[in-house]
């Protein structure tokens, strides 16, 4: 290989020399899934220091309390998969929940390895509290001009998630 095809950088006395021909490349620039993301932890935090914090709940442990005041009953494989967190995740959550008298831990009566999640008067009655705000700010940001509206995201962004985990379950990792 001669001198002028090696595209790899050369060291000249512990100086770094770039090859000089080289393909310049575009920088990488984010596109919609980075701001996605982005955006979603802008709001999640705003909605957590705006109105969770006084209640003492994060968006997770917020998430999981509606989740399974909605249900009345829902396995905990099964509502961490709805809410799109590790189980170790959902165990942290529903330490605080648990503790504070919000969700009750109860094994399955069919088969007493499985745990199943159920509200506490108190439970239902802080996810009734903190609802009220909550879709306040749900109108505020989704109340613009030219912003879809929000159940019209919700649609798109709950078929995105979905097709999120059948490709999560197509994955040859994933079968382990």
């Amino acid at each position: 290989m001669s001198a002028a095809t090696d595209r790899r950088p050369r060291r000249v006395a512990g100086i770094y020399r770039p090859p000089v021909n080289a393909a310049r490349m575009p920088p990488p620039r984010p596109g919609p899934l980075a701001q996605l993301v982005r955006t979603a932890n802008t709001v999640r935090a705003q909605v957590e220091r705006g109105v969770l914090r006084d209640e003492g709940l994060t968006w997770t442990t917020y998430d999981v309390l509606v989740l399974v005041c909605a249900r009345r009953a829902v396995e905990t494989r099964t509502a961490a998969a709805e809410v799109g967190i590790a189980k170790a995740t959902l165990t942290n959550a529903l330490v605080s929940l648990v503790d504070r008298g919000l969700v009750r831990r109860d094994l399955q009566e069919d088969d007493r390895r499985r745990v199943v999640l159920r509200p506490t008067q108190a439970g239902m009655d802080l996810a009734r509290r903190v609802q009220g705000p909550v879709e306040a700010e749900q109108t505020r940001l989704f109340g613009e001009p030219g912003m879809p509206s929000g159940d019209s995201l919700a649609r798109v962004l709950r078929s995105l998630a979905t097709r999120s985990r059948q490709d999560d379950a197509t994955e040859p990792d994933a079968a382990r």
